[in-house]
């Protein structure tokens, strides 16, 4: 029998309840230990984080212009590499409590969206557990990981050492800031976080900077003076949704890469889709840096830098494996609704966007990538050799301890719905009109990650936005080969009959010359730049809007 991830809001709900503490007990015990672990030692967190970002792993050791940790974006790695990724964690914790039997829960994200709730359960944001073990302190090991190496930057082209992360550096989440690789940088932080002592209140801030992105919350005009009905088409929500549902097939479905191509090919029917990556972005963003206040416009907190908002050190903060764990149900979710979960019966469309390297450790620029690609560096225990994605497309039959299957999730309807065994809650969506294409923004003008928002000018001085894209990105572009050749970022924003009509036009001629786009680049390279409307003025090339 394969064991059961659950979501990680059940098993606190069995620790508040006394119903079963040992869980999230057992969980916090595996945790402590492997962040305990000499960092040269396989299963211990500092290796297993390092295997996605920072610490860098050169392809060529003697080319230093490239560098890049494992992980696969945009490519259709990007699922099944993360699921090999979480099986590695998971072994670890079970390595370090042998005789408990734990799963890597995960983190229900979409558990509370449409009610008042906080959606990140209170595990992951209170600073201190009760001493389990001979020698504990109370420090919560979901909350922050201190560092045991230091994690140096010598990569960039500018700016030398400022992203470098010393021994001892403690992750940080939204609103605070971990920029401190050099003293102007230290002493900015220092004052940054010195506004926000209260761990308790940050993790409100951070709730709300969440819960916003989530449900796509919009307050249009933030004056009180009203809001039309404006369909949601952004929140981190519908984009898992609309991934379960609309996604046919793995290559689409698995990166923002093929999901262009398979866009802008089915223009004519229209056709709007949303990859897996991109509900995962939004989420990396919405805990390390952005902040949707209740209104249209995003207004980032300047000076936050949390860890998960970019790829270097993302997975030094614990929070990215129960992140990464949701994701991977949403995966699972995917494969269940259509019929993929078998062995052989995931596959990659040849010649896609996404469907080829572009540089890694693993693969050099070009190689075409499929369902036998190895997942380096992760093997099978059983075999010794490295996994593959056909060889972990049905979690429910992987080798001994390594099967697994989720418990209830809040996306479990949609395969419910398919099944004959739905409550009605699927609803026929409106017919699409057009499909809005945001494209010529390049990552190489903007240092990390940032946010691409649409707006629509309903006249009177008013604008709503109907898009926002997360970009999630590294502090510098230049020397990763990955990077490199997929630097054109694009945001797709469906306009069907409800929204248009929301909007008060007829049909989308009216559209033409009534959308504006603003780029927000998080606020690192200087203090206080609250993100920029790309306009003619502007050093960048300014976006190019297109209907489909």
């Amino acid at each position: 029998m394969p064991c059961v991830r659950p979501s990680l809001q059940s098993v606190v709900n069995k620790y508040d309840t006394k119903e079963d503490p040992s869980i999230l007990e057992n969980l916090i015990r595996a945790f402590r230990r492997i962040q305990k672990l000499s960092p040269d030692d396989p299963d211990s967190f500092f290796t297993i984080a390092g295997y996605h970002g920072e610490p860098f792993v050169a392809e060529d050791p003697g080319n230093e212009d490239w560098w890049g940790g494992y992980c696969q974006h945009q490519t259709v790695l990007f699922p099944t590499w993360h699921r090999a990724y979480l099986l590695r964690l998971e072994a670890a914790l079970r390595n370090a409590v042998p005789d408990a039997d734990i799963s890597l829960p995960f983190w229900d994200e979409c558990l509370t969206y449409g009610s008042k709730d906080n959606p990140i359960p209170w595990i992951l944001t209170a600073p201190t557990f009760p001493p389990l073990d001979e020698g504990d302190s109370n420090s919560n090991p979901l909350y922050s990981y201190s560092l045991q190496v230091a994690l140096t930057d010598k990569h960039t082209t500018s700016d030398i050492g400022r992203y470098t992360k010393p021994e001892g550096y403690t992750t940080v989440r939204y609103p605070l800031s971990g920029l401190v690789g050099n003293p102007d940088d230290q002493s900015a932080t220092a004052l940054h976080n010195a506004d926000y002592p209260d761990p308790t209140v940050n993790a409100q801030i951070l709730n709300n900077n969440v819960k916003a992105w989530l449900d796509g919350t919009v307050q249009i005009p933030p004056d009180g003076s009203g809001k039309p009905d404006i369909p949601d088409t952004f929140s981190a929500y519908s984009r898992y949704l609309i991934a379960i549902k609309k996604s046919p097939n793995y290559t689409v479905f698995s990166n923002k890469a093929s999901m262009k191509q398979y866009i802008t090919e089915h223009h004519s029917i229209p056709h709007y889709g949303v990859a897996l990556e991109e509900g995962h972005n939004a989420l990396h963003l919405a805990l390390g840096g952005f902040y949707q206040v209740g209104e249209y416009n995003a207004a980032p907190i300047p000076g936050a830098n949390g860890d998960m908002g970019e790829n270097e050190t993302s997975a030094f903060d614990p929070i990215f494996y129960l992140h990464h764990a949701f994701v991977d149900y949403v995966f699972w979710t995917w494969q269940r609704r259509h019929g993929f979960t078998s062995r052989g019966s995931l596959s990659v469309i040849t010649g896609y966007d996404g469907t080829t390297s572009g540089g890694s450790p693993v693969f050099p620029e070009g190689v075409a990538l499929d369902m036998q690609s190895s997942l380096e560096p992760f093997a099978n225990p059983a075999t010794k050799t490295w996994f593959t994605s056909e060889e972990i497309t049905d979690i429910e039959a992987l080798d001994g301890e390594l099967a697994y299957t989720y418990g209830p999730g809040s996306f479990d309807f949609l395969v419910d719905a398919v099944s004959g065994h739905g409550d009605g809650l699927e609803e026929a969506a409106p017919p699409l009109v057009t499909v809005a294409h945001v494209s010529d923004i390049s990552r190489a003008d903007y240092r990390g990650s940032f946010v691409i928002r649409t707006s629509v000018d309903i006249g009177g001085g008013k604008e709503v936005e109907i898009g926002r894209e997360a970009v999630l990105s590294r502090w510098h572009v230049g020397g990763c080969a990955n990077c490199q050749n997929h630097l054109q970022e694009h945001s797709f924003i469906a306009v069907d009959e409800a929204l248009l009509k929301a909007l008060g036009f007829e049909k989308k001629e009216d559209l033409q010359g009534k959308l504006n786009v603003t780029v927000d680049s998080r606020p690192r390279a200087q203090a206080g730049h609250p993100g920029k409307k790309v306009g003619l003025g502007d050093a960048v090339k300014v976006p190019k809007i297109e209907f489909l």
